[in-house]
Protein backbone atom coordinates (compact mmCIF):
# COMPACT_ATOMS: atom_id res chain seq x y z
CA UNK A 1 0.00 0.00 0.00
CA UNK A 2 1.34 3.58 -0.78
CA UNK A 3 1.87 5.99 1.81
CA UNK A 4 2.28 9.23 1.42
CA UNK A 5 4.81 9.66 3.86
CA UNK A 6 7.45 7.96 1.68
CA UNK A 7 7.87 11.39 0.40
CA UNK A 8 10.14 12.45 3.10
CA UNK A 9 12.89 9.82 1.24
CA UNK A 10 12.48 11.77 -1.83
CA UNK A 11 12.81 14.71 0.33
CA UNK A 12 15.84 13.74 2.11
CA UNK A 13 17.53 12.68 -1.14
CA UNK A 14 16.78 16.24 -2.68
CA UNK A 15 18.09 17.62 0.49
CA UNK A 16 21.39 15.42 0.41
CA UNK A 17 22.36 15.84 -3.01
CA UNK A 18 21.89 19.97 -2.61
CA UNK A 19 19.49 20.99 -5.71
CA UNK A 20 17.82 24.08 -5.41
CA UNK A 21 14.88 23.50 -6.96
CA UNK A 22 12.27 24.11 -4.92
CA UNK A 23 9.12 23.86 -6.95
CA UNK A 24 9.73 20.22 -7.76
CA UNK A 25 9.57 18.83 -4.57
CA UNK A 26 6.38 20.52 -4.28
CA UNK A 27 4.89 19.66 -7.15
CA UNK A 28 5.44 16.29 -5.96
CA UNK A 29 4.32 16.50 -2.54
CA UNK A 30 1.44 17.54 -3.94
CA UNK A 31 0.66 14.95 -6.17
CA UNK A 32 1.89 12.41 -3.94
CA UNK A 33 -0.57 14.16 -1.48
CA UNK A 34 -3.57 13.50 -3.90
CA UNK A 35 -2.38 10.39 -4.74
CA UNK A 36 -2.62 9.47 -0.88
CA UNK A 37 -5.70 10.76 -0.41
CA UNK A 38 -7.23 8.77 -3.34
CA UNK A 39 -5.51 5.81 -2.27
CA UNK A 40 -6.66 6.50 1.40
CA UNK A 41 -10.42 7.09 0.15
CA UNK A 42 -9.77 3.47 -1.62
CA UNK A 43 -8.37 1.63 1.41
CA UNK A 44 -11.38 3.33 3.68
CA UNK A 45 -13.83 1.79 1.64
CA UNK A 46 -11.92 -1.52 1.27
CA UNK A 47 -11.84 -1.46 5.34
CA UNK A 48 -15.51 -0.62 5.44
CA UNK A 49 -16.46 -3.35 3.68
CA UNK A 50 -14.52 -5.94 5.49
CA UNK A 51 -15.82 -4.45 8.80
CA UNK A 52 -19.42 -4.98 7.01
CA UNK A 53 -18.61 -8.54 6.25
CA UNK A 54 -16.80 -9.24 9.42
CA UNK A 55 -20.09 -7.95 11.37
CA UNK A 56 -22.11 -9.88 9.35
CA UNK A 57 -20.08 -12.86 9.39
CA UNK A 58 -20.19 -12.43 13.39
CA UNK A 59 -23.37 -11.97 13.38
CA UNK A 60 -23.65 -15.32 11.47
CA UNK A 61 -21.50 -17.35 13.88
CA UNK A 62 -23.48 -15.65 16.98
CA UNK A 63 -26.25 -17.58 15.81
CA UNK A 64 -24.98 -20.82 15.14
CA UNK A 65 -23.32 -20.58 18.55
CA UNK A 66 -26.37 -19.98 20.15
CA UNK A 67 -28.30 -22.94 17.49
CA UNK A 68 -25.92 -25.16 18.94
CA UNK A 69 -25.82 -24.34 22.85
CA UNK A 70 -29.84 -24.71 22.94
CA UNK A 71 -28.98 -28.08 21.09
CA UNK A 72 -26.93 -28.73 23.17
CA UNK A 73 -28.68 -27.71 26.75
CA UNK A 74 -31.87 -29.41 25.05
CA UNK A 75 -29.97 -32.67 24.93
CA UNK A 76 -28.10 -31.74 28.12
CA UNK A 77 -31.46 -31.37 29.81
CA UNK A 78 -33.03 -34.76 28.59
CA UNK A 79 -29.85 -36.18 29.78
CA UNK A 80 -29.99 -34.74 33.03
CA UNK A 81 -33.61 -35.76 33.24
CA UNK A 82 -32.62 -39.19 32.44
CA UNK A 83 -29.88 -39.62 34.49
CA UNK A 84 -31.85 -38.01 37.75
CA UNK A 85 -34.45 -40.51 36.90
CA UNK A 86 -32.02 -43.20 37.03
CA UNK A 87 -30.15 -42.18 39.41
CA UNK A 88 -33.29 -41.39 41.44
CA UNK A 89 -34.29 -45.29 41.07
CA UNK A 90 -31.38 -46.49 41.78
CA UNK A 91 -30.52 -44.75 45.04
CA UNK A 92 -33.70 -45.30 46.59
CA UNK A 93 -33.07 -49.24 45.48
CA UNK A 94 -29.90 -48.79 47.19
CA UNK A 95 -30.89 -47.56 50.27
CA UNK A 96 -34.05 -50.23 50.19
CA UNK A 97 -31.13 -52.97 50.05
CA UNK A 98 -28.88 -51.35 52.64
CA UNK A 99 -32.37 -50.95 55.04
CA UNK A 100 -32.96 -54.88 54.43
CA UNK A 101 -29.21 -55.64 54.93
CA UNK A 102 -28.95 -53.43 57.99
CA UNK A 103 -32.02 -55.26 59.45
CA UNK A 104 -30.18 -58.63 59.29
CA UNK A 105 -27.32 -56.73 60.26
CA UNK A 106 -29.08 -55.45 63.58
CA UNK A 107 -30.62 -58.93 64.07
CA UNK A 108 -27.64 -60.86 63.59
CA UNK A 109 -25.92 -58.51 66.07
CA UNK A 110 -28.69 -59.15 68.48
CA UNK A 111 -28.64 -62.89 68.41
CA UNK A 112 -24.97 -62.46 68.86
CA UNK A 113 -25.86 -60.52 72.04
CA UNK A 114 -28.10 -62.76 73.11
CA UNK A 115 -26.06 -65.72 72.65
CA UNK A 116 -23.41 -63.95 74.61
CA UNK A 117 -25.65 -63.10 77.07
CA UNK A 118 -26.73 -66.71 77.41
CA UNK A 119 -23.43 -67.82 77.57
CA UNK A 120 -22.64 -65.07 80.38
CA UNK A 121 -25.53 -66.38 82.44
CA UNK A 122 -23.84 -70.41 81.94
CA UNK A 123 -20.50 -68.97 83.07
CA UNK A 124 -22.07 -67.28 85.44
CA UNK A 125 -24.31 -69.93 86.94
CA UNK A 126 -21.22 -72.39 86.77
CA UNK A 127 -19.54 -69.73 88.75
CA UNK A 128 -22.06 -69.53 91.16
CA UNK A 129 -21.83 -73.41 91.64
CA UNK A 130 -18.31 -73.50 92.18
CA UNK A 131 -18.44 -70.55 95.03
CA UNK A 132 -20.93 -72.53 96.38
CA UNK A 133 -19.71 -75.65 96.23
CA UNK A 134 -16.13 -74.12 97.46
CA UNK A 135 -17.51 -72.75 100.37
CA UNK A 136 -19.71 -76.28 101.35
CA UNK A 137 -16.60 -78.05 101.15
CA UNK A 138 -15.11 -75.03 102.90
CA UNK A 139 -18.08 -75.73 106.09
CA UNK A 140 -17.22 -79.57 105.70
CA UNK A 141 -14.01 -78.95 106.20
CA UNK A 142 -14.66 -76.48 109.60
CA UNK A 143 -17.17 -79.34 110.23
CA UNK A 144 -14.69 -82.60 109.96
CA UNK A 145 -12.04 -80.08 112.25
CA UNK A 146 -14.80 -79.94 115.05
CA UNK A 147 -15.89 -82.96 115.19
CA UNK A 148 -12.08 -84.08 114.34
CA UNK A 149 -11.42 -81.66 118.12
CA UNK A 150 -14.74 -83.34 119.48
CA UNK A 151 -13.35 -86.77 118.89
CA UNK A 152 -9.78 -85.40 120.33
CA UNK A 153 -11.50 -84.19 123.41
CA UNK A 154 -13.76 -86.95 123.69
CA UNK A 155 -10.56 -89.59 123.20
CA UNK A 156 -8.75 -87.06 126.23
CA UNK A 157 -11.23 -86.90 128.00
CA UNK A 158 -11.81 -90.76 128.35
CA UNK A 159 -8.00 -90.79 128.83
CA UNK A 160 -8.51 -89.28 131.48
CA UNK A 161 -10.92 -90.71 132.62
CA UNK A 162 -9.78 -94.07 132.29
CA UNK A 163 -6.11 -92.77 133.98
CA UNK A 164 -8.82 -91.50 137.01
CA UNK A 165 -10.25 -95.07 137.44
CA UNK A 166 -7.50 -96.55 137.19
CA UNK A 167 -6.17 -93.67 140.10
CA UNK A 168 -9.53 -95.03 141.97
CA UNK A 169 -9.00 -98.62 141.53
CA UNK A 170 -5.50 -98.67 142.19
CA UNK A 171 -6.00 -96.33 144.97
CA UNK A 172 -8.97 -98.93 146.27
CA UNK A 173 -6.70 -101.65 145.86
CA UNK A 174 -4.48 -100.03 148.58
CA UNK A 175 -7.61 -98.38 150.65
CA UNK A 176 -8.76 -102.17 150.88
CA UNK A 177 -5.07 -103.17 151.54
CA UNK A 178 -4.75 -100.84 154.20
CA UNK A 179 -8.13 -101.78 155.72
CA UNK A 180 -6.55 -105.50 155.55
CA UNK A 181 -3.59 -104.20 157.08
CA UNK A 182 -5.58 -102.18 159.38
CA UNK A 183 -7.72 -105.16 159.99
CA UNK A 184 -4.78 -107.72 160.84
CA UNK A 185 -3.12 -104.96 163.24
CA UNK A 186 -5.89 -105.11 165.15
CA UNK A 187 -6.31 -108.59 164.92
CA UNK A 188 -3.21 -109.07 166.27
CA UNK A 189 -3.78 -106.44 169.02
CA UNK A 190 -7.03 -108.14 169.85
CA UNK A 191 -4.81 -111.55 169.43
CA UNK A 192 -2.02 -110.90 171.81
CA UNK A 193 -4.32 -108.61 174.29
CA UNK A 194 -6.43 -111.78 174.59
CA UNK A 195 -2.90 -113.50 175.04
CA UNK A 196 -1.64 -111.47 177.39
CA UNK A 197 -4.62 -111.57 179.12
CA UNK A 198 -4.80 -115.38 179.23
CA UNK A 199 -1.49 -115.18 180.44
CA UNK A 200 -2.23 -112.76 183.41
CA UNK A 201 -5.41 -114.40 183.94
CA UNK A 202 -3.03 -117.48 184.02
CA UNK A 203 -0.89 -116.48 186.52
CA UNK A 204 -3.51 -115.09 188.24
CA UNK A 205 -5.66 -118.46 188.33
CA UNK A 206 -2.09 -120.15 189.02
CA UNK A 207 -1.26 -117.92 191.42
CA UNK A 208 -4.07 -118.37 193.39
CA UNK A 209 -4.16 -122.40 192.89
CA UNK A 210 -0.47 -121.86 193.85
CA UNK A 211 -1.49 -119.90 196.66
CA UNK A 212 -3.72 -122.14 198.34
CA UNK A 213 -1.84 -125.06 197.20
CA UNK A 214 1.45 -123.34 199.29
CA UNK A 215 -1.43 -122.96 202.35
CA UNK A 216 -2.48 -126.32 202.29
CA UNK A 217 1.09 -127.92 202.31
CA UNK A 218 1.52 -125.08 204.98
CA UNK A 219 -1.10 -125.98 206.79
CA UNK A 220 -0.22 -129.88 206.16
CA UNK A 221 2.75 -129.16 207.78
CA UNK A 222 2.19 -126.89 210.75
CA UNK A 223 -0.64 -130.43 211.30
CA UNK A 224 2.19 -132.33 210.79
CA UNK A 225 4.45 -130.33 213.39
CA UNK A 226 1.05 -130.58 215.60
CA UNK A 227 0.82 -133.79 215.64
CA UNK A 228 4.79 -134.21 217.11
CA UNK A 229 6.17 -134.26 220.72
CA UNK A 230 4.78 -131.04 222.53
CA UNK A 231 7.77 -128.60 223.25
CA UNK A 232 9.70 -126.25 221.37
CA UNK A 233 10.99 -128.23 218.42
CA UNK A 234 6.71 -128.65 218.38
CA UNK A 235 6.89 -124.71 218.17
CA UNK A 236 9.96 -124.31 216.07
CA UNK A 237 8.56 -126.79 213.88
CA UNK A 238 5.27 -124.88 213.52
CA UNK A 239 7.18 -121.71 213.52
CA UNK A 240 9.42 -123.31 210.90
CA UNK A 241 6.68 -124.28 208.80
CA UNK A 242 4.87 -120.80 209.11
CA UNK A 243 7.90 -118.95 207.74
CA UNK A 244 8.29 -121.42 204.79
CA UNK A 245 4.65 -120.51 204.04
CA UNK A 246 5.29 -117.31 204.43
CA UNK A 247 8.17 -117.38 201.80
CA UNK A 248 6.26 -119.53 199.88
CA UNK A 249 3.95 -116.84 199.59
CA UNK A 250 5.87 -113.88 199.04
CA UNK A 251 7.86 -115.77 196.64
CA UNK A 252 5.02 -116.48 194.68
CA UNK A 253 3.35 -112.79 195.11
CA UNK A 254 6.73 -111.51 194.05
CA UNK A 255 6.89 -113.64 191.22
CA UNK A 256 2.92 -112.90 190.36
CA UNK A 257 3.80 -109.75 190.51
CA UNK A 258 6.84 -109.59 187.79
CA UNK A 259 5.19 -111.54 185.16
CA UNK A 260 2.07 -109.12 185.82
CA UNK A 261 4.37 -106.25 185.20
CA UNK A 262 6.14 -108.31 182.17
CA UNK A 263 2.55 -108.73 180.99
CA UNK A 264 1.50 -105.12 181.36
CA UNK A 265 4.28 -104.33 179.63
CA UNK A 266 4.18 -106.53 176.63
CA UNK A 267 0.15 -105.29 176.56
CA UNK A 268 1.85 -101.58 176.37
CA UNK A 269 4.01 -102.25 174.25
CA UNK A 270 1.54 -104.08 172.40
CA UNK A 271 -0.58 -101.19 172.20
CA UNK A 272 2.70 -98.85 171.06
CA UNK A 273 2.81 -101.14 168.48
CA UNK A 274 -0.73 -101.11 167.28
CA UNK A 275 -1.02 -97.46 167.59
CA UNK A 276 1.95 -97.03 165.24
CA UNK A 277 0.78 -99.57 162.91
CA UNK A 278 -2.74 -97.62 162.95
CA UNK A 279 -1.20 -94.51 162.91
CA UNK A 280 1.01 -95.65 159.44
CA UNK A 281 -2.04 -97.16 158.14
CA UNK A 282 -3.93 -93.53 158.59
CA UNK A 283 -1.13 -92.31 156.94
CA UNK A 284 -1.19 -94.36 153.62
CA UNK A 285 -5.23 -94.25 153.65
CA UNK A 286 -4.01 -90.39 153.77
CA UNK A 287 -2.06 -90.72 150.52
CA UNK A 288 -4.50 -92.62 149.08
CA UNK A 289 -7.27 -89.88 149.38
CA UNK A 290 -4.59 -87.68 148.52
CA UNK A 291 -3.84 -89.12 145.35
CA UNK A 292 -7.21 -89.74 144.74
CA UNK A 293 -8.33 -86.15 145.22
CA UNK A 294 -4.92 -85.02 142.76
CA UNK A 295 -6.08 -87.38 140.15
CA UNK A 296 -9.53 -86.09 140.53
CA UNK A 297 -8.36 -82.27 140.21
CA UNK A 298 -6.23 -82.77 137.50
CA UNK A 299 -8.92 -84.53 135.52
CA UNK A 300 -10.93 -81.39 136.04
CA UNK A 301 -8.28 -79.43 135.03
CA UNK A 302 -7.30 -81.29 132.14
CA UNK A 303 -11.55 -81.64 131.50
CA UNK A 304 -11.75 -77.26 131.80
CA UNK A 305 -8.53 -77.13 129.20
CA UNK A 306 -10.21 -79.26 126.77
CA UNK A 307 -13.70 -77.06 127.28
CA UNK A 308 -11.61 -73.92 127.11
CA UNK A 309 -9.40 -75.81 124.06
CA UNK A 310 -13.14 -76.53 122.33
CA UNK A 311 -14.78 -73.28 122.97
CA UNK A 312 -12.01 -71.52 121.09
CA UNK A 313 -11.86 -73.97 118.68
CA UNK A 314 -15.54 -73.61 117.92
CA UNK A 315 -14.92 -69.49 118.00
CA UNK A 316 -12.48 -69.91 115.55
CA UNK A 317 -14.62 -72.37 113.54
CA UNK A 318 -17.51 -69.66 113.73
CA UNK A 319 -15.12 -67.31 112.63
CA UNK A 320 -13.60 -68.97 109.72
CA UNK A 321 -17.41 -69.61 108.41
CA UNK A 322 -18.11 -66.41 108.73
CA UNK A 323 -15.21 -65.60 106.47
CA UNK A 324 -16.14 -68.16 104.15
CA UNK A 325 -19.59 -66.61 103.51
CA UNK A 326 -17.55 -63.70 103.17
CA UNK A 327 -16.04 -65.05 100.47
CA UNK A 328 -18.61 -66.45 98.98
CA UNK A 329 -20.43 -62.95 98.53
CA UNK A 330 -17.38 -61.62 97.44
CA UNK A 331 -16.95 -63.96 94.89
CA UNK A 332 -20.89 -64.64 93.85
CA UNK A 333 -20.67 -59.96 93.51
CA UNK A 334 -17.27 -60.85 91.43
CA UNK A 335 -19.20 -62.70 88.70
CA UNK A 336 -22.33 -60.85 89.24
CA UNK A 337 -20.65 -58.14 87.97
CA UNK A 338 -18.66 -60.50 85.40
CA UNK A 339 -21.64 -60.92 84.23
CA UNK A 340 -23.43 -59.03 80.94
CA UNK A 341 -26.60 -57.14 81.11
CA UNK A 342 -29.55 -58.22 78.97
CA UNK A 343 -29.52 -56.90 75.57
CA UNK A 344 -31.96 -54.65 74.48
CA UNK A 345 -33.46 -54.47 70.88
CA UNK A 346 -33.06 -51.20 70.06
CA UNK A 347 -35.17 -51.89 66.56
CA UNK A 348 -34.08 -51.09 63.15
CA UNK A 349 -33.21 -48.16 61.57
CA UNK A 350 -36.28 -45.93 59.83
CA UNK A 351 -37.20 -47.09 56.07
CA UNK A 352 -36.07 -44.89 53.57
CA UNK A 353 -38.39 -42.41 51.87
CA UNK A 354 -38.45 -41.40 48.72
CA UNK A 355 -36.44 -37.80 48.02
CA UNK A 356 -38.14 -34.87 46.91
CA UNK A 357 -38.85 -34.73 43.18
CA UNK A 358 -36.07 -32.73 41.46
CA UNK A 359 -37.80 -29.52 40.10
CA UNK A 360 -36.22 -29.34 36.25
CA UNK A 361 -35.72 -26.20 35.25
CA UNK A 362 -35.27 -25.53 31.07
CA UNK A 363 -32.69 -24.26 30.07
CA UNK A 364 -32.49 -20.92 29.40
CA UNK A 365 -32.48 -20.15 24.95
CA UNK A 366 -29.35 -18.91 23.74
CA UNK A 367 -30.15 -15.50 21.46
CA UNK A 368 -26.86 -14.68 18.91
CA UNK A 369 -24.89 -12.15 20.90
CA UNK A 370 -25.75 -8.46 19.43
CA UNK A 371 -23.07 -7.59 16.70
CA UNK A 372 -22.95 -3.88 16.66
CA UNK A 373 -22.53 -2.21 13.58
CA UNK A 374 -18.73 -1.25 12.61
CA UNK A 375 -17.57 2.02 12.70
CA UNK A 376 -17.17 3.13 9.00
CA UNK A 377 -14.12 5.39 7.87
CA UNK A 378 -14.88 8.41 5.99
CA UNK A 379 -13.71 7.71 2.13
CA UNK A 380 -13.99 11.62 1.74
CA UNK A 381 -11.58 12.60 4.68
CA UNK A 382 -8.60 11.49 2.65
CA UNK A 383 -9.26 12.67 -0.55
CA UNK A 384 -9.76 16.12 1.20
CA UNK A 385 -7.01 15.49 3.30
CA UNK A 386 -4.83 14.88 0.09
CA UNK A 387 -6.19 18.33 -2.00
CA UNK A 388 -5.25 19.99 1.01
CA UNK A 389 -1.56 18.65 1.34
CA UNK A 390 -1.17 19.47 -2.42
CA UNK A 391 -2.65 22.88 -2.19
CA UNK A 392 -0.28 23.46 0.97
CA UNK A 393 2.56 21.91 -1.33
CA UNK A 394 1.80 24.32 -4.05
CA UNK A 395 1.02 27.44 -2.18
CA UNK A 396 4.30 26.94 -0.28
CA UNK A 397 6.49 27.10 -3.55
CA UNK A 398 8.51 30.05 -4.14
CA UNK A 399 9.13 30.63 -7.70
CA UNK A 400 11.47 33.62 -7.00
CA UNK A 401 13.81 30.90 -5.68
CA UNK A 402 13.61 31.58 -2.45
CA UNK A 403 13.03 28.22 -1.44
CA UNK A 404 10.05 29.50 0.64
CA UNK A 405 8.50 28.22 3.75
CA UNK A 406 8.84 24.24 2.60
CA UNK A 407 12.35 23.94 2.92
CA UNK A 408 14.46 21.03 2.58
CA UNK A 409 14.82 20.26 5.61
CA UNK A 410 12.65 17.23 7.86
CA UNK A 411 10.75 19.72 9.66
CA UNK A 412 9.10 20.87 6.52
CA UNK A 413 8.19 17.06 5.52
CA UNK A 414 7.22 16.24 9.44
CA UNK A 415 4.50 19.46 8.84
CA UNK A 416 2.89 18.24 6.24
CA UNK A 417 2.56 14.72 7.48
CA UNK A 418 1.44 15.98 10.50
CA UNK A 419 -1.14 18.09 8.97
CA UNK A 420 -2.29 15.21 6.72
CA UNK A 421 -2.97 12.63 9.82
CA UNK A 422 -4.62 15.79 11.15
CA UNK A 423 -6.84 15.75 8.41
CA UNK A 424 -7.55 12.36 8.60
CA UNK A 425 -7.70 11.05 12.34
CA UNK A 426 -9.89 14.78 12.57
CA UNK A 427 -12.40 15.90 9.62
CA UNK A 428 -13.04 18.76 11.49
CA UNK A 429 -9.92 19.88 10.91
CA UNK A 430 -11.38 20.07 7.75
CA UNK A 431 -15.22 20.87 7.78
CA UNK A 432 -15.13 22.44 11.36
CA UNK A 433 -16.90 21.25 14.29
Amino acid sequence: MFDPKGSNLLDEQLAVSGLEMHWIPAAIAGVTAIAGGIMGSNQASKNNANLRANAKAQQKHNEEVADTINEYNERRDKADQANYEAMYEYNYDTAIKKWEHGKKLTDFAYAQQLRQFEKSNEIAGLQFGLNKQAAEQAFEGQMTSVEDMFLQNQYQAESSLTALKSVYTEQNFNRKEQDTKLLGIRSTQNLRTASITNQIDSLMTAGSLQKQASLVEGLLAEGKSSLGQAGKSRIKRKQSSAAALQRGMIGLEAELTGKRKQAGIELAQLNAETSLAITGVGLNLERINNAIESAEGEAEYNGRIMSANMKSFINQTERNIDNIITQKQYADMNTQAQMMLEPEFVGYDPKPEPPPERIFIESMKAIPGFTPSPSQQSTLAPLIEGIGGAASSMASIDFGGGGGNYGSGPSGNNFASTNSYNSVSNPSFLFGN
